[in-house]
């Protein structure tokens, strides 16, 4: 956490194995040397390109620690995903993909004094300042910026998905020619020549009621756990600890060694002046337990039901990325293919991952919730065949695990 803090104005490209940003290779090496890291690895190892990048952890009765993995795509391609930089075509209106970034000035939570105020239910004294022009998710700032205060996600991809290409104007034009329609190879209403979806079923109004109805699901199985079960301490209030035990001398705060005496937490005491861990937000976190992320969940039930309707096998074309020396473009991005399936997975990730980045949450939280969040949509998919009267296979797609289901 310390580290990504230490990152957040880092261009995203430079998450590349090739990188020659210092900053980038010195967390990189440090993180291989904690035994017990649980992100995506390469060959074995933490490299600059898996460095930041999303797992997802699984319940293993078998194992106390869980399970972890790395969903099928996001390590593929940009960090961000293809669906957060299009634009997006909404009938006769349209969503720009650039958005309002806040500056690099925009540190919260690096005074003792606001740190408490904050943790004691106060209302923030600052706000962030933002960049008078709008531009393309850069950065890991940008992309914490973009989730504060929840954005049009999975609405965003599913207009993406199904309304056709083509047009003069390519702000209301989706990803795909009418030609080579995405819906699912089982979608009854695929072959026929006298009957399409409409708004009942298979059609874009059924996704997106299901995406609605998954947000407020999601987020009730998440807080369920919050309230209920772990009650587990905020990344803040963790830098409170160790601002207490360093500065203060409170010696009964039982930190590990490894993270006392880490570069990041040296570097931060550096910047900052104290060990508390900055924050993107001024409000910081919520008043509630960080396990497992609300926001995650959210990031996985839309990417899941987004899969169990579209094709997640079909290779997006014209991929694109931001261009690192001016963010208000975009340019071509050439590499390992990219797909729906793939896309929308990193489309979870940076959803709840997007916290991470602003300090309120721990990679653990959300990689937890992908895998809860996963769950709430099969079960909402297992509730909604049972009330379809057309010959229908059954809904199949691929999990964050790698493995194949059909409910």
């Amino acid at each position: 956490m310390y580290w990504q803090s230490l990152l957040r104005d880092v261009p995203l490209t430079e998450l590349r194995d090739d990188t020659s940003n210092r900053d980038v290779l010195a967390a990189t090496e440090e993180l291989n040397k904690l035994a017990d890291f649980r992100g995506p690895k390469s060959g074995g190892r933490v490299t600059p390109g898996s460095l930041l990048r999303a797992n997802a952890l699984y319940f293993d009765p078998a194992d106390p620690n869980g399970r972890s993995v790395t969903p099928p795509g996001v390590l593929d391609g940009p960090l961000i995903s293809q669906f957060l930089l299009r634009d997006v075509p909404y009938a006769a209106q349209w969503m720009s993909a650039q958005i309002r970034t806040a500056l690099p000035a925009s540190e919260f939570l690096t005074d003792y004094d606001e740190w408490l105020a904050i943790q004691n239910g106060a209302a923030p004294k600052q706000q962030p300042q933002f960049d008078a022009t709008p531009r393309y998710i850069t950065t890991g700032r940008d992309l914490a910026e973009y989730i504060h205060t929840g954005p049009a996600l999975g609405w965003a991809a599913a207009l993406l998905l199904a309304t056709p290409a083509g047009g003069t104007d390519k702000r209301y034009s989706g990803m795909f020619p009418p030609a080579e329609a995405v819906s699912y190879p089982s979608n009854p209403y695929r072959r026929s020549k006298t009957q399409g979806p409409a708004g009942a079923t298979f059609g874009l109004p059924h996704v997106q009621e299901l995406l609605a109805t998954g947000i407020s699901n999601a987020v009730r199985a998440a807080y369920w756990q919050k309230y209920f079960v772990h009650r587990a301490v905020r990344p803040e209030a963790y830098g409170g600890l160790a601002h207490q035990r360093l500065a203060n001398g409170a010696s009964d705060y039982p930190l590990h060694d490894n993270f006392l005496k880490s570069e990041a937490l040296d570097r931060s005491k550096a910047k900052y002046g104290n060990y508390l861990l900055s924050q993107t937000y001024p409000e910081a976190a919520p008043l509630h337990s960080t396990y497992p992320g609300g926001a995650t969940s959210v990031g996985a039930v839309t990417a899941t039901i987004l899969k169990a309707f579209f094709d997640e096998s079909r290779v997006i074309s014209n991929p694109v990325q931001p261009d690192p020396a001016d963010p208000t473009t975009l340019m071509s991005y050439s590499g390992p293919p990219l797909t729906v399936g793939g896309e929308l997975n990193k489309l979870a990730v940076n959803f709840g991952f997007g916290r991470n980045w602003a300090g309120i949450h721990w990679r653990s939280d959300a990689a937890a919730s992908m895998a809860l969040g996963e769950e709430v949509a099969i079960a909402m998919l297992r509730d909604e065949r049972a009330t379809l009267r057309e010959p229908f296979d059954g809904f199949s797609f691929t999990r964050f695990d790698g493995s194949r289901v059909t409910v």
